[in-house]
């Protein structure tokens, strides 16, 4: 199978650098401006109009020009395979179409999870299975963050610091720490496992800006370690409800026992029961494995990830509820109805957990204060 590839970055570099030692594989043209050579391009249309290429491999990052580049390659008759978070939350029900409209693939495994194969195997379970929740670890830097805070006893600046230094952060980490990046990965595994298609303002989503020593401390002596996770999961009703928090998860738990970079991805099935996937969630070639995966899948048959009754979501506003801790400035109401028991003072700060809380709620009260930190307590 003949190749375009859009982009020789990081996962364009190591999509190259596997395709090269594989016989059933040719990268034909890189539309990639920063280099020259024979095989080099700085024009879409020499790829697109290419009548030898059968699919191009969109690994730009992005939205503009990518959505226009990946638009073009499909009415061009191209499959499509994307490695482009970003590009597949804002734009994948309208690509899917698109790709449905002219009897061609669109696939995006390494959208979400780096080298771990879940979004595939999710995509395969759905067909058999009732898919009931799903969630895990989905961003390596705010995991290494929090883990060198508490195997390393680091504050927030020191570990964040140390992560872009390593390359785990990017300068400008917002989108890592704010919860963002986790956030467009839950859309896809929800549009995936669910056939549902959040919308970003539909998802509640806090990161671990904010998070001190006391949290970390905490933690621990309760038997916990704190992550930044993300869930969804389907109402008795039908409808699904899905948000992205830091959760305090048992010390034994395999979230638990995540370290560094890496990610923890699970589903649930009606049938299967849980089945969990852990890796790299990023990297030029572990990353590069998912995306030549799924030029095999194309090559194979596969066509889509996502059913063909995929739809924009009805959040499920009632079904998300669990207890929480909450750290306030001493002397800062908590809600009546939260039944919320203080269990620690700490200089300024009053530790409490609560019962059951609506995600809504609690991520409602957090937004109008910055001083209030908060994780999910996970069901044991």
């Amino acid at each position: 199978m003949k190749i375009g590839l859009l982009g020789l970055g990081v996962v364009g570099g190591g999509v190259y650098e596997i395709a090269r030692g594989l016989q059933d594989v040719e990268i034909k043209k890189v539309l990639e401006a920063r280099f020259t050579a024979d095989y080099i391009t700085q024009d879409i249309d020499e790829i697109v109009n290419d009548p030898e290429i059968e699919l191009v491999v969109e690994v730009l990052g992005g939205l503009h020009p990518t959505y226009e580049y990946a638009r073009k390659a499909l009415e061009a008759g191209k499959h499509l395979v994307s490695s482009n978070k970003l590009l597949v939350s804002a734009y994948g029900p309208e690509l899917t179409a698109l790709a449905r409209q002219k009897g061609l693939a669109f696939l995006y495994s390494a959208a979400c999870g780096g080298s771990i194969p879940y979004l595939e195997n999710l995509s395969m379970a759905r067909r058999v299975d009732q898919i009931v929740a799903l969630g895990g670890i989905l961003n390596g830097t705010t995991n290494f963050i929090l883990d060198a805070m508490g195997s390393r006893g680091m504050n927030y600046d020191d570990a964040l610091a140390e992560a872009q230094a390593l390359g785990y952060a990017e300068r400008d980490p917002s989108s890592d720490v704010d919860g963002l990046d986790a956030q467009q990965k839950l859309i896809l595994t929800s549009a995936v496992g669910f056939d549902v298609y959040f919308k970003p303002e539909d998802i509640p989503t806090r990161g671990i800006a904010g998070v001190l020593p006391v949290d970390i401390d905490y933690a621990g002596k309760s038997g916990r370690a704190l992550k930044l996770c993300v869930r969804a999961e389907r109402a008795p009703d039908g409808t699904v409800s899905a948000y992205v928090e830091p959760t305090l998860v048992g010390e034994n738990t395999l979230e638990a026992m995540i370290r560094a970079n890496l990610n923890c991805i699970w589903y649930e099935g009606e049938n299967s029961g849980v089945m969990r996937y852990m890796g790299q969630g990023a990297g030029k070639l572990p990353t590069a494995t998912n995306v030549l995966r799924d030029i095999r899948g194309v090559a194979a048959g596969r066509r889509y990830m996502t059913g063909v009754a995929c739809a924009p979501a009805v959040p499920g506003k009632a079904s998300a509820r669990h207890g929480y801790y909450l750290r306030v400035k001493a002397g800062v109401p908590v809600p009546e109805g939260w039944a919320a028991k203080q269990r620690a003072a700490v200089g300024d700060w009053a530790l409490y957990e609560t019962a059951p809380v609506a995600v809504e709620a609690m991520h409602a009260f957090a937004a109008g204060d910055p001083a209030v930190f908060f994780a999910g307590i996970q069901a044991e």
